[in-house]
């Protein structure tokens, strides 16, 4: 599988954080735009928007975050326990979107050498990583991109994270029970959240995703992704706390089937930035890249200043 794009390479990085990154990196110049995808993906979602950003004048990196895809999955059994009687929550670490900001703060800046602050964007749990990106480093991001997705340490995830629309976030917070009931039903598990969330299912491909979580440990790490949420709601607090709002322009995205985030989109921007544009890409539910790029790819140059 790959990507046809003449200008995309792919590569590794071995990064400080023990992580070994796997990454899409299409495009030239300084001008960089990271794309960070969500759950149950890669960054395989990224596939029809990389060469059009890159024609549009940005150098457009793509990775997989630790635990997703090509990258490794570090583990420290996070999570919380089914075992009322012990001594409470076992520790955490490991898939914080604080310490995946790190990685990817290694890869633009040790590995691939860039000096400039970059556009980070990130979709689902991807939004997530670039929105902890940009708190922690906050004179190297020029812009943020994020949607679909509540955002830990705001008001709208603490309304939403025991709703019915996202009763994954508790089942996916135990330990060890919800690998033991997925394992080898990978694919209908996975099928179930793109059919369910998606304005044009067909346009997802189930096949490269379910390979992907197929894979040893990768259900886990995706796992840990949600138990991690109750720290980074802490990190985010804190950062806001400590450095107010973010004052760099914002985009949150969302696809206008995709009816829950819709309404939430605006109110999380509030709650963590200054300047916040919100935009509905239209034909598309939540796999917005995937279901309408050509949509994704013009309202995210609008908001840049690249309409040509």
């Amino acid at each position: 599988m790959g990507l046809s794009d003449a200008r995309t390479t792919t590569g590794s990085a071995y990064l400080a954080t023990g992580v070994r990154m796997h990454y899409h990196d299409c495009g030239e110049g300084e001008d960089a735009l990271v794309l960070l995808h969500g759950y149950p993906q890669t960054s395989w979602q990224w596939r029809h928007v990389l060469g059009p950003l890159a024609a549009a004048g940005y150098r457009v990196i793509a990775p997989d975050y630790r635990g997703a895809g090509s990258s490794s999955r570090p583990r420290r059994d996070p999570g919380m326990p089914a075992e009322l009687r012990g001594d409470g929550p076992l520790p955490r670490g490991g898939y914080t979107k604080w310490e995946m900001a790190e990685d990817v703060h290694l890869l633009l800046h040790d590995h691939l050498g860039l000096t400039r602050p970059a556009f980070v964007l990130g979709h689902d749990i991807g939004s997530m990583v670039a929105t902890a990106y940009a708190f922690r480093y906050r004179d190297q991001v020029r812009a943020l991109g994020y949607g679909e997705a509540t955002q830990p340490g705001t008001t709208v995830f603490e309304r939403m994270k025991s709703s019915p629309v996202e009763w994954h976030f508790t089942f996916h917070n135990v330990l060890d029970l919800p690998e033991m009931l997925v394992a080898g039903r990978e694919r209908l598990y996975l099928q179930y959240f793109f059919d369910r969330h998606a304005a044009k299912p067909t346009a997802i491909d189930t096949d490269a995703y379910a390979a992907a979580y197929e894979q040893a440990g990768a259900m886990r790490a995706g796992f840990d992704l949600y138990r991690a949420f109750a720290a980074d709601a802490d990190d985010i607090r804190t950062a806001l706390r400590e450095g107010g709002k973010l004052s760099i322009p914002c985009l949150g995205m969302y696809g206008q089937a995709s009816l829950a985030h819709a309404k939430q989109t605006e109110e999380i921007g509030r709650e963590l930035a200054d300047d916040v544009t919100v935009d509905g890409i239209p034909d598309a539910g939540h796999w917005i890249a995937e279901e309408n790029p050509a949509a994704m790819v013009e309202s995210l140059l609008r908001f840049d200043g690249r309409t040509p």
